[in-house]
């Protein structure tokens, strides 16, 4: 029978949906249960050996058919740690817990994180927390299985479960995915399997546990297959360390990793050549949660799935969320080289207009550019770590001026950059939440577009019919002085008034409403104009209709422009006119 590694399982969620609190039980339980193997501490991950599961899980998996050898938790503050955990061509995480909260239901965050683990394709279940809070609810006064509470509970708990549980599983159906309760779930390749939790005390830990081994070992026996193959691993932060000096902290996901080997890994400016000089894993959890008791243990080998610190020349320069990869001689070095820079460059699909984005890691610039991509946003440029002036120059030379905008997803903007970005026309975005980004950078095109068609029609001739009002001559002459009504349109001033025939009358020098200037006047206004070149008794009088001179060209650019019906009838009795004598005219 082959021999399976342990899969590598990350929680999710939105902030205070208890991710915290569930990551603290399910240890609490494997310390409970350290006589049947107890939990061993890894940087940034924990495992639950195979015994733990066993016992913590006794009756609800067939152990005849239990093949793992544990589950490897990743303890990371949410979904900006998913994003970091990447491997080539997806996401380090075999299987995701999206932990929502039973009374607030799904949040900003757990969306983002259901978007994410559906991009990577990556099997999850939902921890819905909290449903000691619901109705009814009574603490049991020693170790149940969830089945039992709600058997036993009042009909008023059990009700106020499954309303939490539709609730989830419709925000579920809008995000593209069908959800149930996990018991009532026949066919987990269709379905989400929604598992109430209170992981306050302890009620639903086994049955979540229970699942993530059955998806495992259903969906995942060939991903999770061992395989005797040069180590590699997923960098997950670098940092110094008292006594041993700066290392990597990597969750090694592929074959093993052995103190000598030579890597290649993802470095901050191109991917670098080392040589492992160390291993190390990190003493047992102590009673705090993430705490460790004693030294650095230091160990030759390191097999997957695991987490452990590693010290290597130049592991300083070492890009968290990228890739590190064991190699056996200097044609694969260059290999590797070039695969990591070509996994690096492919994150974001470059077009020649866009806007830029930058993120903290490269798992975080992957998915900002995948939510870009989702929303039809294209990318200029794309990069990782702080945003400078040199960047808000480029953006101020792209084409399109609504694309003319950084989004910078949990990282700083430098103030040079800052200070650029006004004079530069180029709007700024930062946040640590990627739909609140987008949702404000789509909120201010639309704003920037309306404002850009606003000014386009400034700079076309606007066409217009006025009639010249009775009893309104003010001044006869140089010019006259007459109150107009506008019927159609848009009356400017700077156009060139004619009647419908053509012949010309006079130019519009300004427009006033009592004591206001105007620059123009929308249909329905009547105002004074003072026409210059028109002449009451001449070629003006009082009840004349005028229209706005268009010129060939003007209306050639007015067939592209957004016109009223009334403006489009103005336009095509001005092009029939003219091809009375001309067929034509402004085709």
């Amino acid at each position: 029978m082959t021999e399976l590694r342990q899969p590598i399982v990350s929680l999710l969620g939105h902030v205070d949906h208890g991710k915290t609190t569930l990551l603290d039980r399910i240890t609490g339980a494997a310390r409970a249960a350290r006589e049947a193997g107890g939990i061993t501490q890894h940087i940034g991950a924990f495992e639950l050996p195979g015994d733990t599961v066993r016992k913590l899980c006794a009756g609800l998996l067939a152990t005849e058919r239990f093949r793992l050898p544990g589950l490897l938790f990743v303890d990371t503050p949410g979904h900006r740690s998913f994003e970091t955990l990447r491997r080539r061509g997806g996401a380090l995480a075999d299987l995701a817990v999206v932990v929502i909260d039973a009374k607030e239901g799904a949040m900003p965050q757990t969306r983002e994180s259901i978007q994410i683990l559906r991009h990577e394709k990556t099997p999850f279940a939902v921890a819905l927390t909290k449903i000691d809070l619901l109705p009814a609810y009574r603490r049991p006064t020693g170790p149940v299985r969830l089945a039992e509470l709600l058997s036993k509970g009042t009909g008023e708990f059990p009700r106020a479960v499954d309303e939490r549980v539709y609730a989830t599983a419709e925000a579920l159906h809008e995000l593209g995915f069908s959800a149930e309760r996990f018991d009532r779930v026949s066919d987990f390749t269709r379905n989400v399997g929604i598992v109430p939790v209170s992981a306050r005390h302890g009620v639903g830990i086994a049955e979540l546990l229970a699942l993530l081994v059955g998806l495992a070992q259903r969906f995942l026996s060939e991903e999770l297959t061992q395989k005797d193959v040069p180590g590699e691993a997923t960098i997950l932060e670098r940092s110094d360390e008292k006594g041993v000096g700066p290392v990597g902290q990597v969750i090694v996901y592929r074959g093993s990793l052995c103190v000598g080997d030579a890597i290649v890994a993802t470095g901050r400016v191109e991917p670098f050549a080392s040589r492992i000089r160390a291993i190390y894993r990190p003493g047992p959890l102590a009673a705090a949660r993430g705490a460790r008791v004693g030294r650095l243990q230091s160990v030759d080998r390191a097999t997957a799935a695991a987490g452990v610190y590693l010290s290597a020349p130049g592991i300083e320069e070492a890009m968290p969320g990228g890739l590190l990869k064991v190699v056996r001689n200097p044609h694969e070095e260059a290999e590797v080289r070039e695969e990591l820079a070509r996994d690096r460059a492919s994150i974001a699909e470059i077009a020649p207009s866009g806007v830029a984005v930058f993120a903290d890691t490269l798992g975080g610039l992957e998915a900002l550019a995948f939510e870009c991509r989702e929303a039809n946003v294209p990318i200029h440029e794309a990069g990782v770590g702080p945003v400078g002036r040199s960047t808000v120059l480029r953006m101020a030379t792209v084409k399109e001026p609504t694309h003319r905008a950084v989004l910078a997803f949990n990282v700083p903007i430098l103030p040079d950059a800052e200070a650029t970005a006004d004079g530069a026309s180029v709007r700024l975005f930062r946040g640590d939440v990627m739909y609140k980004i987008l949702e404000e950078f789509r909120a201010w095109q639309e704003q920037r577009a309306a404002e850009i068609r606003a000014e386009r029609r400034q700079a076309v001739t606007a066409p217009a019919r006025v009639e010249i009002l009775r009893g309104f001559v003010f001044r006869a002459s140089k010019p006259a002085i007459v109150g107009v009504k506008v019927l159609a349109g848009t009356l400017r001033t700077g156009v060139r008034l004619e009647k419908p025939d053509g012949t010309e009358v006079g130019v519009v020098k300004s427009l006033r409403r009592q004591e206001e200037a105007l620059s123009e006047a929308p249909a329905g206004s009547e105002v004074a104009a003072a026409i210059d070149g028109a002449v009451i008794g001449r070629n003006l009088k009082e009840g004349d209709v005028l229209v706005v001179h268009l010129t060939e060209a003007a209306v050639r650019r007015l067939r592209d422009e957004p016109l009223s019906p009334a403006e489009r009838a103005l336009v095509e009795e001005t092009i029939e006119r003219h091809r009375r004598t001309d067929p034509f005219w402004a085709r």
